[in-house]
């Protein structure tokens, strides 16, 4: 487990990138204490990887609050993952909001048996929706970690920052969406 604080520029996100169940189980209490979030919106993004020549793996699944961000790095194995994150995707208060949400819940179903109850598809971001702070997140992406082995059990500071502002960018849009 790696714990640090990502700053996105217009925000400090406390990320935890894990593969253990223990850390997964607090994150999912974070989650579900966290006051400041009263809309209950969660951004949920993944990354891929490739696992041989024509085929391809989620190997990473994000999700944020808008103050932290867990990142789950996904067996390449059929281990179970852990109970707490079945049953807090599936929790009817929270609403997870992404872009191509449907399509990685599609790949998370089929790889690992994820379902989701409350989904909203926020396709891409448009100038008119987005805040100031939104522009710049997009603005500040790393486009460099598109070179980076997203499987490695290491990830680099700017595959962090990129997951983290990706799963925040989620967020945000779904707070804007929905408050209409």
């Amino acid at each position: 487990m790696s714990f640090t604080i990502v700053d996105l520029g217009v925000t400090r996100i406390k990320t935890t990138v894990t593969r253990e169940t223990s850390d997964i189980n607090r994150l999912v209490k974070t989650f579900l204490s966290n006051n400041r979030n009263r809309k209950k919106i969660i951004g949920l993004d993944t990354e891929r990887a490739r696992q041989g020549i024509r085929e391809t793996k989620t190997v990473l699944l994000q999700l944020c609050d808008g103050d932290n961000c867990l990142m789950v790095q996904l067996p390449s194995n059929d281990l179970n993952l852990p109970l707490s994150l079945f049953n807090f995707l599936n929790f009817p208060d929270f609403t997870f909001v992404g872009i191509s949400i449907n399509k990685s819940l599609n790949m998370l179903y089929s790889e690992f048996g994820l379902t989701c109850k409350n989904v909203v598809e926020i396709g891409r971001p448009t100038p008119d929706l987005m805040t100031d702070e939104m522009a710049d997140i997009i603005q500040k992406a790393q486009t460099s970690t598109v070179l980076n082995d997203w499987s490695s059990w290491d990830l680099n500071k700017n595959q962090i920052k990129l997951a983290v502002s990706n799963a925040y960018l989620a967020f945000g849009m779904g707070n804007i969406l929905l408050a209409y």
